[in-house]
């Protein structure tokens, strides 16, 4: 087997290619040290890069996303963000080990607008040490400096103003949840997903590998909501993906339509998350007059009356007016214990799986009891069966239901149609339940056509046996 050598550029080497059309330079570089070299700085530095290029490669390639720690807190009137450990979309690894601080905004800069709260990489250098003399100068003439000999790779907590069509239009309680199932529709979308674009009913023609694309420079830790009375809410699982696969298995699964894990966790921990902060703080009545007084109070401000004319003030009136219709100026519902619709709680649609807690009183009329309180929480907008299962079984129920759609619990003019819900309900060798949970799964609507036409003939068969047959002349029908 013979090769041919491929042709020269008529270049000399360099950090792009060695001068030939077959090579080609990927950012990684090393010292290659031989004796006689004067080493200096910059030397010292090209070892360092290296070891750097190869940890950066090695972190893009296993993917980005949280890898523990980077809570997010609102107190005192600040946002708090906890030690972590995290990568970024192009492999830099960030890492905390102090917890970090930052003012909230003045201002919320549009009605429907909110704030990523992301970590970047940050730098800088520290120490002191002396310059003992510059390359070619006398190293004992004492006429150095003193420089920085370090520098740390840490991080910064920044806010990044966003914008969500609709959210300002929202009352308090249902702002949370909106934000949520907003993003977790552009996010699907974003990817071009095949079997949901306008062209679905066709195979793709093309089906090249992703390219090299621009990546976000920070990772998201949370989303930072301001309500209209300026209370502050977050959302840690809107935005927040721990790290799962890497970028190719991600990739082709968001184009073939189904939802990396990642995605399916924080779907999961979004609405957990929010049930137990609704469930778990003492109750609030939801005709407060809290939020209605201080947007009064900002309009009746000199700085307010010099500002608008009056056709501005009419305006900001009349939208006032509409926000105490709609009951966007309410407080985020806090009900406290008990058992609550959750369209009550602020909750619109649903993962495709999750759990609700139960408390039983008689357990000899423990499946009424239960049957009650889904029927409370989720309304009259899905289809309710109920299957008795062990835990384990709990747990492939769930992963099964990963790729299926939400759950809306709103029925409106555009869907009409019931969801088909399972509650699962783990019991004991005695036929009782053993947990203060049940969980609920999106129900598999596979239905197979050779089972469906053989059940159709089967009926027809049926019907037929039991007709009796009408004579028609020589004929008979039956």
């Amino acid at each position: 087997m013979t090769t041919t050598e491929p042709p020269v550029t008529g270049t000399a080497p360099g950090p792009g290619s060695d001068g030939r059309l077959d090579t080609a330079g990927g950012g990684i570089e090393r010292l290659n040290a031989f004796d006689g070299l004067f080493l200096r700085a910059e030397h010292l530095n090209r070892i360092q890069d290296h070891t750097e290029a190869h940890a950066r490669a090695l972190g893009e390639a296993g993917g980005p996303g949280v890898v523990e720690g980077f809570a997010v807190e609102l107190e005192d009137g600040a946002l708090h963000v906890g030690a972590g450990l995290a990568v970024t979309a192009d492999g830099i690894a960030l890492r905390s080990g102090r917890l970090t601080s930052l003012p909230l905004p003045a201002d919320n800069f549009r009605e429907d607008g909110f704030w990523w709260v992301e970590a970047v990489p940050a730098t800088w250098q520290y120490g002191e040490a002396p310059v003992q003399g510059a390359y070619c100068d006398d190293p004992c003439s004492g006429s150095g400096t003193v420089r920085r000999p370090y520098e740390v790779e840490g991080v910064r907590i920044r806010l990044v103003q966003a914008l969500a069509e609709g959210l300002g239009g929202k009352s308090a309680k249902h702002r949370r949840n909106f934000l949520a199932n907003w993003y977790f529709r552009a996010e699907r979308l974003a990817a071009d997903p095949w079997p949901y674009r306008s062209d679905a009913p066709d195979l793709p023609r093309h089906w090249e590998p992703p390219g090299v694309a621009g990546r976000p420079a920070g990772v998201r830790l949370a989303a930072l909501i301001r309500h209209c009375e300026g209370a502050w809410e977050t959302d840690t699982w809107t935005a927040r993906r721990d790290r799962g696969a890497p970028p190719p298995e991600r990739y082709w699964q968001m184009r073939l339509g189904m939802r990396p894990w990642d995605v399916f966790m924080a779907q999961i921990l979004q609405f957990q998350a929010q049930l137990a902060d609704v469930t778990g703080k003492p109750g609030v009545p939801e005709g407060a007059l809290g939020p209605l007084v201080h947007k009064l109070l900002s309009f009746g401000g000199q700085d307010y009356l010099k500002r608008h004319t009056k056709l501005e003030v009419g305006k900001d009136l009349t939208e006032l007016a509409e926000g105490v219709r709609t009951g966007r100026y309410s407080p985020p519902t806090r009900p406290g214990k008990g058992v609550h619709a959750l369209r009550d709680l602020g909750f619109d649609e649903l993962p495709p799986a999750g759990y609700l807690p139960v408390e039983y009183g008689d357990l000899t009329q423990w499946l009424e009891e239960l049957r009650d309180r889904m029927s409370t929480y989720l309304g009259d907008a899905v289809e309710l069966r109920y299957c008795a299962v062990t835990v384990a079984d709990v747990a492939q129920a769930v992963e099964e239901a990963r790729h299926r759609d939400r759950i809306r619990i709103k029925l409106d003019e555009r869907v009409r149609e019931r969801v088909p819900v399972d509650i699962l309900v783990p019991l004991g060798p005695h036929y009782e339940p053993v947990t203060r949970w049940v969980a609920f799964v999106r129900r598999d609507q596979r239905r197979c056509i050779e089972e469906q036409w053989k059940s159709q003939q089967d009926t027809r068969e049926q019907d037929a046996d039991q007709t009796p047959d009408i004579a028609l002349g020589d004929a008979s029908v039956t």
